[in-house]
């Protein structure tokens, strides 16, 4: 197998655990010090496995997936916060990991489709585009306008989510025109879904969304739809007078 890729996979291996630790401890998220944890197991058999070994292809592949899950939310997450102007240290998390993530991918799929390493040097252009795209997005993000993001209203209801929960699972609104005001700690997507009332309001990490609607009298279940997580308990209600 080539070389290069190996190496590449490792670092962006090695970059991904350090990023999701940070983040992790940062926000007191419990599923970015798991990840962080997956990723860190993974450089070790990688440093320790013999190369060509099943043990060694398995963790590659493994790896593989754990990059592409990582690069599909954190590039649509850094994607959603540019374009709703949020704070630049919620750019710059999404968008390091995306990269890390990205070029690891890229490694994966590189290393499984040239095992001779005849493609010498990919590996190094991989990693150079991916920490230029890092540092012009983040110039990007600071040149149009980032720190607008939406700010709480006085009469706006409150909803945090931490450590793939909901703060608040009981909520009384006090008219029928209903603002939330969400905040996404997590590291991962979430979303605020309320299917009586058309209700879907997707969260990227450390989004802050408003979304306001018109509601009948009643009680309203809200919940997460990302799979598992309303398995894992994310719901709760909101009563309308």
């Amino acid at each position: 197998m080539g070389a290069s890729w190996s190496i590449l996979i490792l670092w962006a291996a090695v970059a991904d655990a350090v990023l999701q630790a940070i983040v992790g401890i940062a926000h007191v998220d419990r599923e970015a010090i798991a990840f962080a944890v997956l990723f860190a197991v993974g450089v070790v058999v990688l440093l320790r496995a013999r190369q060509g070994s099943r043990v060694r292809s398995g963790t590659v592949i493994i790896l593989g997936l754990l990059f592409a899950d990582v690069a599909f939310w954190m590039i649509t997450a850094t994607w959603s916060n540019v374009r709703n102007h949020e704070q630049l240290l919620y750019i710059i998390e999404p968008l390091a990991l995306a990269c890390a993530s990205a070029a690891g991918l890229i490694g994966v799929v590189g290393q499984l489709v040239d095992r001779h390493g005849r493609a010498n040097g990919a590996a190094a252009v991989v990693a150079v585009a991916a920490f230029a795209a890092f540092i012009l997005g983040t110039g990007g993000a600071a040149i149009t306008g980032w720190g607008k993001e939406q700010t709480q209203g006085p009469n706006d209801l409150a909803l945090r989510i931490h450590n793939t929960a909901y703060r608040a699972t009981a909520i009384s609104a006090t008219s029928h025109r209903v603002t939330l005001y969400v905040t996404n700690e997590d590291l991962f997507w979430h979303t605020v879904t309320i299917d009586q009332l058309g209700v879907d309001l997707a969260l990227p990490v450390g989004s802050h969304r408003r979304i306001t609607f018109s509601a009948p009298s009643g009680t309203y279940t809200f919940y997460c739809r990302i799979p598992g997580h309303r398995q894992a308990g994310m719901q709760g209600t909101i009563k309308v007078p």
